[in-house]
């Protein structure tokens, strides 16, 4: 639109100081109504900042774990470790590795405790807390509480919440068409083919009938690290931090910690899923190995112990 001349003319009331001042004013207010919106949010919690406050205080909450024992027994809090990451450059004794969970950053708003929307994570432990410990209850619905676990005997993984109605760890198989079943906000991948994910149900609704996860889907067994002794030694007693293979009763595939780094809101983690990594000679790789720590300091080193 052409400028015409009145508009800049000195008798014009467009930019006359009364109008500077009315807008001036204006943006006061603007100001003064944000700040008065900032402290009705935080009053109600409702910051971003609050809620991370409030998310870092529940998840790193700390948590004691079993009094040290020879073999793992159910009832137990233990850390699932990786037995070693490796990763150049990465030493695993320092940066010691748990299985962890963490929340989606855009579901803080809306939760800031342990619920079905949280992810699991391979994270560095420096302490046992709520978000990197877990409880070994019997996969069968039978209180084996203090029997040791035994090889090729089934369990359950309960994340540190609700007593009443425990959140549990499961996994399950691919959809009729090849899909994801447990959505997740990063994936992995094996030569091409997506690994299985990891995700969090609470126990009673895997009793419900209509349930989309059964209760087979959360049960877990642990096999000797070497494949020539898997054979013999089932039925025997778990050691604690040992290595071993965590195995997925359902889709007969190991716990695998992934060497790929994803950003979280407690900083850079890796993936973790459920897939089998093995060697030439039919020996699983690193990822596939863990150690189930009860604090319990075994004899000898790891690496002393690895195959």
């Amino acid at each position: 639109m052409p400028c015409r001349i009145n508009d800049t003319d000195s008798g014009s009331t467009r930019f006359q100081p009364s109008v500077r001042i009315g807008n001036w004013l204006e943006d006061t207010c603007l100001e003064e109504d944000k700040i008065v919106n900032f402290k009705i949010q935080h009053d109600k919690g409702e910051l971003l900042v609050v809620k991370a406050r409030k998310l870092y205080d529940n998840f790193l909450k700390p948590i004691v774990l079993a009094a040290p024992k020879q073999n793992i027994i159910f009832g137990d809090v233990v850390q699932l470790m990786p037995f070693t990451m490796g990763i150049e450059g990465l030493n695993s004794s320092d940066f010691n590795p748990a299985l962890s969970l963490v929340l989606n950053e855009k579901l803080v708003y809306r939760s800031q405790t342990i619920n079905e929307d949280c992810e699991l994570s391979v994270a560095a432990s420096g302490h046992p807390c709520v978000r990197n410990s877990f409880r070994i209850v019997s996969g069968d619905d039978r209180d084996r509480t203090g029997q040791n676990i035994k090889y090729g005997q089934r369990f359950q993984l309960q994340c540190m919440s609700d007593e009443d109605d425990p959140i549990v760890l499961y996994s399950g198989p691919k959809r009729c068409n090849l899909q994801q079943g447990i959505n997740a906000s990063y994936m992995s991948h094996n030569h091409g083919e997506l690994n299985l994910n990891l995700g969090l149900v609470q126990r009673s609704k895997c009793s419900c009938p209509n349930s989309d996860v059964p209760m087979a889907y959360t049960n877990w067994f642990c096999i000797h690290v070497n494949p020539k002794l898997r054979f013999e030694s089932e039925g025997e007693d778990i050691p604690s931090n040992s290595p071993l293979v965590i195995v997925h009763a359902t889709t007969n595939r190991n716990l695998a910690a992934e060497n790929v780094m994803v950003p979280t809101l407690f900083g850079t983690e890796f993936l973790v899923s459920v897939q089998n990594y093995r060697n030439i000679f039919k020996y699983e790789t690193w990822k596939n190995v863990w150690i189930i720590s009860n604090g319990h300091a075994a004899g000898g080193s790891k690496k002393s112990d690895a195959h």
